[in-house]
């Protein structure tokens, strides 16, 4: 509780980016007004300022622009939220605002969703641009500085280009196996390679998934930690029933279990622990004879179809 301006100066030098901010709301003295002070939409500031407001029977303030166009008969929904909600990581926030801008003028975006990430009930706001998912977007169809970006969404990588703004899909699972006490930056640089090398998005793994013996190795913890994502482990002897294309005798020795992948089991379980089937999207990788890595693809969800161009 407090003057809004004390709160600035106090958090002004801890500020990193919208998308890593907390959410911070203030009350003022008396408890009339709850204001929505950072993070509105992204970090839900938005949502407690309402919330708060309610149990304290104050009134909300929210200034973002989406928020007080949304009683409007055609007002189109938050784009950082629908985002949000749809569980994509944006990767071009600087773009962010042109597009949103375009929502709040009225015009719809255009969208290029092979993945079918986005919602298909919102023909007002996309535009959805014909592609497959081994497709790649539309770069001659690129707006020039003046209009809306053309929003992409995929796991695999999309180079930056002017005038794209890039969504990550996180459907792909990173199953480890590694020997004891590999050096700490081991697991993500090999991870870093081979999505460099095989053309995907780091940032559209979802997890990563390992053996229970492994959970506590310092190169996996210190991947996940990077690319703050959970580490998922299981133990030996359900990766054993899961049927893998490239069974390892050694790991059934020393686990004493069936021959059985510890990469390709776990990349598929952690899907499934998420509630997604899957298929193995790259069998195991051996790396320097330290470390193995497999990739799932989590299958999309069941959507109907938005309108194509």
């Amino acid at each position: 509780m407090g003057a809004a301006g004390i709160a600035v100066r106090v958090l002004a030098p801890l500020l990193r980016h919208k998308s890593q901010d907390p959410p911070v709301v203030v009350l003022d003295p008396a408890g009339r007004f709850v204001i929505s002070l950072l993070s509105g939409h992204w970090g839900g500031g938005n949502d407690l300022a309402r919330h708060l407001a309610r149990l304290l029977r104050a009134m909300p303030v929210i200034t973002t622009a989406s928020d007080h166009a949304a009683g409007q008969a055609t007002a189109s929904p938050a784009l950082d939220l629908l985002i949000r909600d749809a569980g994509l990581r944006i990767l071009d926030w600087d773009l962010l605002p042109r597009a949103q801008a375009a929502l709040l003028e009225g015009r719809s975006l255009r969208l290029w969703d092979p993945c079918q990430a986005l919602p298909a009930v919102l023909p007002h706001v996309f535009k959805l641009l014909s592609g497959g998912e081994g497709d790649a977007p539309p770069v001659h169809a690129l707006p020039d500085a003046n209009s809306p970006p053309l929003l992409a969404a995929h796991w695999r990588y999309l180079p930056p280009s002017p005038g794209l703004l890039r969504l990550a899909v996180p459907r792909l699972y990173v199953g480890l196996g590694c020997r004891r006490d590999i050096p700490e930056d081991a697991a993500l640089a090999a991870l870093t390679e081979i999505f460099i090398a095989r053309k995907l998005e780091t940032r559209a793994v979802a997890a990563l998934g390992t053996v229970t013996e492994k959970a506590d190795e310092p190169a996996l913890r210190a991947a996940a930690a990077r690319l703050d994502i959970p580490l998922r482990a299981f133990p030996a002897d359900e990766l054993a029933r899961c049927v893998t294309p490239t069974p390892s005798e050694a790991a059934g020795r020393r686990f004493h279990q069936p021959p059985f992948s510890v990469c390709e089991a776990a990349a598929l379980l952690a899907a499934r622990a998420d509630g997604h089937s899957g298929r193995l999207l790259l069998p195991k990788i051996v790396v320097q004879e330290r470390l193995t890595l497999a990739v799932a693809l989590a299958s999309p969800p069941a959507t109907s179809t938005p309108n194509q161009s």
